[in-house]
This record gives C-alpha cells, sequence and structure tokens, in this order.
C-alpha cells in the first residue's frame, strides 16, 4: 500500500488542476449499465448545467480505477460502491464521499431453482463461484454462517468474470451476483433464478454506489460539488417519477443498451436509486467498517468526518 500512496503522490505532482469552466470529469465505477441511469439523465437533460456546471461522464479501464484516480487528482469525481471506498480511505487514500447514487445493497447469492437449494442452507457441500478476493469470500462466508454452514462445508471457486456462465453449466451450484441484473439475465436466459439477498444473512446495509471527491478539493471546489449533487438528486427524482422518459434518454445517449435485458435491469433498480441522492446514517457507517475491521479487510477504523460530508445537500433533497 505504501508504494500505491508513493505512485499516486507522484500522479497529484504530475495531474493539472482542472481549469475554471472546465466539464467535472465524473469516472462511472464499471462499464455503463442501468445503475447509471440518473446520472445519464442529468447530463443530458440540462439538470447538471441548470445547477451551475458541465459534466463528463468517462468509464475506467478497470473497476479498481476510480477512486485511486480521484485520490491521484486525475479524476474529479467517482463512482464506487461503499465497501470499496471505506476499504480505501481505511488504507489511506485521500477521499471523501459526498453523495449516493444507489442507497442500498444490490449483491447476494444466487442459485438456480430444479437444482435442490431452496434455502440458504441447503448450499451446505455446495461449490460457490466468486469473482473478487478477498471481498466476496469473506461475504459469502458470513451469509453462510448465519444458517450453521461452517468455512470447511463449503468450496469457494474463483470462477472469473464468467459469473452466470459457471452457473448455468453447473461448475458451481451458486454465484455473487447483484439482483438488478444477473437475476434478469439468468431468467432472460429461460432458468428461474433463487436469490439470497446479502443483507438479510448477517453482511450489513450498504449503499452500493456513493459520489467521492479528493479530500483536498472539499472546500475549495465546494460551489461545483454542491452542483454535483442538486443535479444528481434531481436525476434520480426524474428517473423515479417518470422512469419510461429516463430509459429514453438513457438508451438515446448509450443505444446499444436498449435492449430488453438491461430495460429489464432498469426496473429492478429505479426503487433503489439514493432519494435525494443522500448518504446513510452515522449508525450505517458504524457498522459496516466495524464489520470490515472484525474480518480483517480494513486495519483500522476512521472517524465519520474522515468518511463523508453532507454539507453539499439542501434542505429541500
Amino acid at each position: 500500500m505504501r508504494r500505491v500512496l508513493a505512485s499516486l503522490i507522484l500522479v497529484v505532482g504530475l495531474a493539472a488542476v482542472a481549469a475554471s469552466g472546465a466539464p467535472l470529469r465524473v469516472m462511472l465505477d464499471f462499464f455503463v449499465n442501468p445503475n447509471h441511469v440518473p446520472l445519464v439523465v442529468a447530463e443530458a437533460e440540462g439538470l447538471f448545467a441548470e445547477a451551475g456546471i458541465d459534466v463528463e461522464i468517462l468509464i475506467p479501464s478497470s473497476a479498481s480505477d476510480p477512486v485511486k484516480l480521484v485520490a491521484a487528482g486525475a479524476m474529479d469525481a467517482a463512482l464506487t460502491p461503499q465497501i470499496n471506498f471505506l476499504i480505501a480511505r481505511c488504507a489511506g487514500l485521500p477521499v471523501v464521499a459526498i453523495g449516493a447514487l444507489i442507497g442500498s445493497p444490490l449483491g447476494g447469492l444466487l442459485s438456480l431453482e430444479g437444482e435442490g437449494i431452496e434455502t440458504l442452507a441447503d448450499l451446505r457441500g455446495r461449490r460457490i463461484g466468486y469473482s473478487l478476493a478477498p471481498l466476496e469470500p469473506t461475504l459469502w462466508t458470513t451469509m453462510l454462517g448465519t444458517v450453521g454452514i461452517e468455512p470447511d462445508e463449503f468450496e469457494l471457486v474463483n470462477v472469473g468474470y464468467n459469473t452466470v456462465l459457471s452457473l448455468l453449466t453447473r461448475q458451481v451450484d451458486a454465484i455473487g451476483a447483484f439482483r438488478n441484473f444477473e437475476l434478469p439475465q439468468v431468467a432472460e436466459l429461460g432458468r428461474r433464478p433463487v436469490f439470497f439477498p446479502e443483507e438479510d444473512y448477517g453482511v450489513p446495509q450498504t449503499q452500493e454506489l456513493l459520489v467521492v471527491v479528493n479530500t483536498q478539493t472539499v472546500d475549495r471546489r465546494a460551489p461545483q460539488w454542491r452542483g454535483l449533487v442538486a443535479g444528481l438528486a434531481r436525476g434520480i427524482a426524474l428517473t423515479q417519477a417518470r422512469p419510461d422518459q429516463a430509459y429514453s434518454t438513457f438508451v438515446s445517449v448509450y443505444p446499444d443498451l436498449d435492449d430488453t435485458l438491461n430495460r429489464r435491469a432498469f426496473d429492478l433498480t429505479v426503487p433503489l436509486y439514493a432519494d435525494g441522492a443522500r448518504l446513510a446514517p452515522p449508525a450505517q457507517w458504524e457498522a459496516l467498517q466495524a464489520y470490515l475491521l472484525e474480518n480483517g479487510l480494513i486495519e483500522s477504523s476512521r472517524a465519520p468526518e474522515d468518511l463523508y460530508t453532507d454539507r453539499f445537500f439542501t434542505d429541500s433533497q
């Protein structure tokens, strides 16, 4: 981690400060998908412009890049899962959360109907596919532990990013999955999903997608962050009030995503966007940090003021 921080310090030294009036560079957490509809809507419908800012949405080449680039000063803001943010922040990266896009968890374990798995306890003696270590193995071990399954009573299998394929071809009996994408994907392929939400089985509540910025910019660029949060909040409100219009706007910008699977994924996501782009209450942050600390995913915890700020919200949000 010291080598990573040293590299980031070097990049900070090389990164140019955004010129006045230049678009805010906002990097997604992953490739474009229905999770991002309110952000795209806010940009396309001029909601950011009405809030006094111009936003450029960028796609990372790797899911691990966004937070690092913000920490380095090479990106203005980024989306990232709350758990990933906490791991990065507690490791010393200079980032802080200023808002949220998706306010609830998406993850859990996915099996298929007809494979003898009706309850989570039925995964005893089975193979569980995962993509990202050490986080996913920790989450799935927690879940299975709530129904009395010990770590030596199941097998964890790294299936890379071929999670659904590994499930459909019976290489594994369950996979880590997002309830708003892999579930409709499996249904599209003719199978009935059996899903166990992570928050129902011992994993603390999380916000799936936060907006994070560099800690050194919080004061200096406060008007821009206020505009970013206000525009995103309006994008979320518009998406939830007029989902058909929002989705039409989204696919007009990204026409390759205009298909049945993405529409179904969007419909499942609409109620999950964070109302007013607001962050979780302090108790949720504390519980999640305690969980990560207990499971060795972070070495020390941070005070709330080092993790997030709600100063950019207005009473109307």
